[in-house]
């Protein structure tokens, strides 16, 4: 029996809230879901159901009188939401949570009294394309079919689309965040003197046809497929797979479909007469950490590496948090334990040879029967001596031609059993490689399926998150946010989508323009969207504030790597190669100190020295410290969206490390040597060089005092402490 003053408290609910909210439409996975999820799911959702009771499941919850749909004063749950602190059947628990806000106690409210209707959750349903929404203004600027849906959301919040940002912020967000390069000074004069109608889509198209433009790209996939040039753990010795690396930039700059980007990644050696790149590319999954301490077991890091593999797949192509799911079912998601090991079951049966790049098919056995010669003596208990001359052989084999690492079927599959509490030790049902089913239908396959058919499905029409996963991630590139705000958590506990009708619509014209990341990017980059001022009004900071509705552009900071390319770019110095292997910008011999090994880093000189940032090798356990400061991933797991931060060791950093202060002085040189002859004009140069804009007046005039004071101090490097400052403006390092 309720309490006299729990009925009051309920009473008072229903009438103040569920009645002015009754013909409210309410939305169960935009609405009540997250509800359900953070309070209720934990003790009675898919993995434990405490007193019987299930939440999450329509049927059951009816069943137990927990929901009567359309009698919320009949509900039990509203009834135990309604408890007192003191009452030990109030709901959440103290203990487990804090009590139900009363706007989310109306919402509930209101639901069971519309019939309690449990609609599936939207990112397991297939995205269809939906038509345009009407426009109330016709002054609203329209590019494309994006500016529908955004100008649609901003005029419900009473809000406009901002005004386009000036050519010259446009000309260098874009070459930014397409090539991740400044614009030279010909190329903004060149675009401010072009006054026809396409004078902005030229630009685009040269930048997508630009060889840099894959490097740009590369380095989001790079993040997603954690890669670095050493192995990880302790002792973190170099590998080769930089061959990889560039086969993600020349596929990007070939613009190859997602669909087979997806499918040479993930199986390239199973397709029919692979090809050398095509086993090359199978080099995604070869990013794990390998641990070489000799004394370990090499199936237990085996097992670890294939865990690595199935929560990178789940990140990467369905965005769920599937590596909740290897010691138990997932709390919150309806991932099973045997789910995880069905998909777990894909990469368990792969060898991981090493691939000589030109080199006979023997070299490539020889390096084969050598791993196998070490994997046997540390499983035998062998010596760390002997297994020292075993890779010392491995590393001089390799060393005489260019290598890569490589994934491979082996000839005898494996038999996978889920791993009770995800220990390996401990052998559960045995389980074949299988979809997840709460997103797939019930496959009955004549054969074992393979990572050829995982790859075939992640991209096939029936799958309802990977083209919406990408599109987001894609569209996170340009706003710094993506339309679904968690977009590493599709699942329950992800945030609903800001636009989901967008969403769905950019999903449809991915797939149906050929999984094409050009198409989908000149979509992105032409939009009067993505091309609005960052500037903020009061009244987007009153109904706005996070730029949720996109009213406006975002102002960014730029990635570690950029922040140098930037500097490379105004000084003069950067080198355009395109690939190759990494390269050593630079840095204070203490950075490896601290490290087991204290790897060697052979300062790299001439043109090497000024290669752009995604080419520096990555040491994973002691990064390059520019990469560290400025939140580059950490390379250990996928990394879907880097942080950005603003710390004063970033500020010191751009101001007092050498590679900063040297650039800072080819910059000073290039503004004597190619600038005007006249203070003025090199002042304009300067920053035209720096923020592909003129300085206004004020700034001239502040530059102006700054170098006449640097004069009288020293003559002969004026110019270069001039550079030196305008590289250190919160400007050169932002994207606007």
């Amino acid at each position: 029996m309720l309490s006299a003053r729990a009925l009051a408290t309920l009473a008072v609910v229903l009438l103040s809230h569920a009645t002015a909210r009754a013909d409210d439409p309410i939305d169960y996975g935009r609405d009540i879901r997250p509800i359900l999820s953070n309070a209720c799911f934990k003790c009675h959702g898919p993995g434990t159901q405490k007193g019987k009771l299930r939440l999450d499941d329509r049927d059951a919850a009816v069943k137990k009188d927990a929901i009567v749909p359309g009698k919320p004063g009949d509900s039990e749950l509203l009834k135990r939401l309604a408890l007192p602190d003191g009452d030990d059947q109030r709901m959440p628990p103290p203990e487990v949570g804090d009590r139900l806000t009363p706007e989310q106690v109306a919402k509930l409210t209101a639901w069971i009294k519309q019939g309690a209707e449990y609609t599936p959750h939207w990112a397991f349903v297939a995205p269809k394309r939906p038509p345009l929404p009407p426009i109330a203004n016709p002054q609203s600027p329209i590019a494309n079919p994006i500016d529908w849906f955004v100008a649609a959301k901003l005029r419900a919040a009473g809000l406009e689309m901002s005004p386009e940002a000036d050519r010259a912020t446009l000309l260098r967000r874009v070459s930014l965040d397409l090539t991740g390069l400044l614009p030279t000074p010909k190329e903004v004069d060149d675009f401010l003197k072009d006054t026809s109608p396409d004078a902005y889509e030229k630009v685009v198209d040269r930048l997508l046809a630009s060889p840099h433009y894959g490097e740009r790209q590369a380095r989001h996939w790079l993040d997603l497929a954690r890669y670095a040039d050493s192995n990880g753990y302790t002792i973190d010795g170099a590998r080769s797979i930089w061959p990889y690396r560039d086969w993600v930039i020349n596929s990007l700059n070939a613009d190859l479909p997602f669909d087979r980007f997806t499918t040479e990644q993930l199986a390239g050696d199973l397709l029919p007469k692979a090809t050398t790149e095509q086993k090359v590319a199978t080099g995604f999954h070869r990013n794990t950490s390998f641990n070489e301490e000799g004394g370990t077991d090499a199936e237990q890091f085996r097992v670890e590496r294939t865990i690595d593999r199935t929560n990178t797949t789940g990140a990467v192509w369905l965005g769920l948090t599937a590596g909740c799911s290897q010691c138990h079912d997932h709390k919150y998601d309806p991932i099973s334990q045997k789910d995880y090991f069905r998909l777990y079951a894909f990469f368990d049966s792969c060898d991981e040879p090493t691939l000589p790049i030109g080199g006979s098919p023997q070299l490539e056995d020889t390096i084969a029967k050598l791993r196998e010669m070490e994997f046997w003596i540390q499983k035998n208990g062998g010596s760390r001596e002997d297994i020292a001359i075993v890779q010392k052989e491995i590393k001089r084999v390799q060393g005489k031609l260019p290598t890569t690492l490589v994934m491979r079927e082996r000839p005898q599959p494996r038999v996978t059993h889920v791993q009770i509490r995800g220990d390996f030790l401990r052998k559960g049902d045995i389980v074949q490689a299988m979809f997840p089913t709460a997103i797939s239908t019930p496959v009955t396959a004549p054969k074992k399926l393979t990572r050829l058919d995982l790859a075939k499905w992640l991209t096939s029409a029936e799958n309802p998150l990977t083209a919406r996963v990408t599109v987001n991630r894609e569209w996170q590139k340009f706003f710094g946010r993506g339309i679904v705000e968690t977009e590493n958590d599709f699942g329950y506990q992800g945030n609903f989508p800001t636009h989901p009708e967008l969403l769905d619509w950019l999903a449809a014209e991915f797939r149906e323009r050929g999984w094409s990341f050009k198409k989908i990017h000149k979509l992105i980059v032409t939009s009067a969207t993505y091309r609005q001022s960052s500037a903020t009004t009061p009244e987007q900071a009153q109904k706005d504030p996070r730029n949720l509705l996109l009213g406006r552009q975002s102002r960014l900071r730029l990635e570690a790597e950029i922040v140098r390319d930037a500097a490379l770019c105004a000084s003069g110095q950067f080198n355009p190669k395109v690939g190759g292997p990494g390269v050593y910008p630079p840095q204070p011999k203490e950075v490896f100190a601290f490290t087991q090994s204290n790897h060697a880093w052979p300062e790299s000189t001439g043109p090497d020295r000024y290669r752009r940032g995604m080419y520096t090798f990555i040491w994973r356990q002691s990064q390059h410290h520019l990469l560290t400061t400025f939140d580059a991933a950490d390379a250990q797991t996928a990394c879907t969206k880097r942080n950005r931060s603003n710390t004063p060791l970033q500020a010191l950093h751009m101001a007092n490390d050498p590679v900063f202060v040297e650039l800072a002085a080819h910059l000073g040189t290039r503004i004597e040597k190619d600038g005007p002859a006249d203070d003025a004009g090199r002042i304009a140069f300067a920053y035209r060089l720096c923020f592909s804009r003129p300085p206004t007046t004020s700034e001239a005039a502040r530059v102006q005092t700054y170098l006449d004071a640097k004069r009288k101090a020293d003559p002969k490097t004026a110019w270069a402490s001039v550079a030196r400052v305008l590289m250190n403006l919160d400007e050169f390092i932002t994207r606007e």
